[in-house]
């Protein structure tokens, strides 16, 4: 059995982002190998807290390093930096004791944040890392200017990272480097992209992460048409106002349709004034933001998911829709385009477009959704089930960390 040490700065149980990443994916491999979890003792008591099964049980082993919580005070980023040198000596004198097969570096899973555990003399293995995922430059100047300089200058980070030695070194000593998206694989040199493997981050899912009571109560306001929804932050990445003409064209041939969003963020009082101007406030429902359990129960009463984001990694959004067996629309981008597939899916393209025809193409996929029978989106959303049990389940993942870590060729 492999030995692996695991350096997780965020790792902690019934979490999503990085905390859930650094558990969900250290759970896993302790599946098919004898797993050490170097992580901060913040997170000691919720992991703790936690009684795992036998056969995981006795693979894992969690060790902690203290963080400064006067660095994070500061900023968090300073506390990780700190933790990260104090992490990669302990590393160092364990690395003496105990002979390891890999030391991985998986969270947190950005390439532009250092780590040191590439010095042990141990195959080291990076990610699931991501940092690539940009706007198209096009919708720059859709956005409001603070956000839209915040865009720019990760756009050009991402073009620049190879000048930038806390992201060259780490690539260049990597065995295997996980990419969470294909364009962060695309932003690698040719010679260390042989080595880069896609797998999305965030994807450890299993049954129980769509469970919701039975006595949850209804929120969704439905229509006798079909009911389109949306779940999910509402800001400039998420580019929602495409759904406004998406709407004011669907209810022309289909008036009694509705989109329902759930969620909030400082862009939804804008797309509420929009949608008010369209004179779509009965067919655009707003909700907020909602009980998990609530949302859940909404999505799996819903007939159509949406999903116009410009920029992902890994989104739950769209597992949730997956598992629901909802079809979905979205833009072939990012990490939309590694959740999803052609067969599983329909993706609208979006390289090369302005604005403008990236919002035609979106209406007149979601149309062509909406003329299709029921038997054929019925079988839409059954291969989006289908694919997130294959690829992004828990199962998926094992089976995914075990082949890398005993065939990494």
């Amino acid at each position: 059995m492999k030995k692996i040490l695991m350096s997780a700065f965020s790792c902690q149980p019934g979490k999503g982002s990085e905390p859930g990443v650094g558990w969900n994916w250290s759970i896993q491999a302790a599946k098919n190998a004898e797993v050490y979890v170097l992580t901060r003792s913040k997170m000691k008591p919720y992991i703790e807290a936690v009684e795992l099964p036998g056969d995981i049980a006795n693979n894992i082993h969690f060790l902690y390093c203290d963080s400064s919580k006067r660095l994070r005070k500061c900023t968090i980023y300073l506390e990780y930096i700190h933790w990260q040198y104090v992490a990669y000596r302990y590393a160092k004198r364990l690395c003496k004791k105990i002979t390891f097969d890999y030391v991985w570096h998986i969270t947190w899973g950005n390439m532009f944040l250092p780590t040191w555990m590439y010095k042990l003399p141990v195959d080291f293995i990076w990610g699931p890392v991501g940092g690539a995922e940009q706007v198209p430059k096009e919708f720059w100047d859709e956005f409001p200017l603070k956000n839209r300089i915040i865009h720019q200058c990760k756009y050009y980070m991402g073009k620049g990272m190879w000048w930038i030695p806390w992201v060259t070194k780490p690539a260049k000593h990597a065995r295997i480097i996980i990419a969470r998206t294909s364009a962060t694989k695309d932003l690698f040199p040719k010679l260390i992209r042989e080595k880069v493997v896609v797998h999305l981050e965030a994807c450890v899912i299993e049954e129980k992460d769509f469970y919701y009571p039975d006595d949850t109560g209804d929120i969704l306001d439905k229509g006798s048409g079909k009911n389109i929804i949306y779940t999910g932050r509402i800001c400039d990445i998420k580019n929602l106002p495409v759904l406004i003409p998406v709407m004011a064209v669907v209810t022309k041939k289909f008036p009694d349709a509705r989109l329902h969003i759930i969620g909030d963020g400082d862009m939804a009082p804008m797309l509420k004034r929009l949608t008010k101007e369209n004179g779509l406030e009965k067919t655009v429902i707003f909700y907020g933001n909602v009980e998990r359990a609530q949302l859940l129960k909404a999505v799996s009463q819903s007939d159509i998911f949406v999903f116009p984001s410009l920029k992902e990694g890994a989104s739950w959004s769209l597992l949730e829709a997956m598992h629901f067996e909802l079809p979905i629309v979205a833009f072939d981008t990012n990490g939309m385009h590694d959740t999803l597939s052609d067969e599983s899916a329909i993706l609208v393209p979006l390289e090369g477009k302005n604005p403008k025809e990236a919002a035609e193409a979106f209406v007149q996929d979601t149309m062509m959704l909406m003329n299709m029978s029921n038997d054929e989106i019925k079988s839409l959303g059954k291969r989006a089930h289908e694919r997130l049990v294959k690829v992004h389940s828990a199962k998926g993942v094992a089976s995914f960390i075990e082949k890398m870590c005993n065939d990494p060729e």
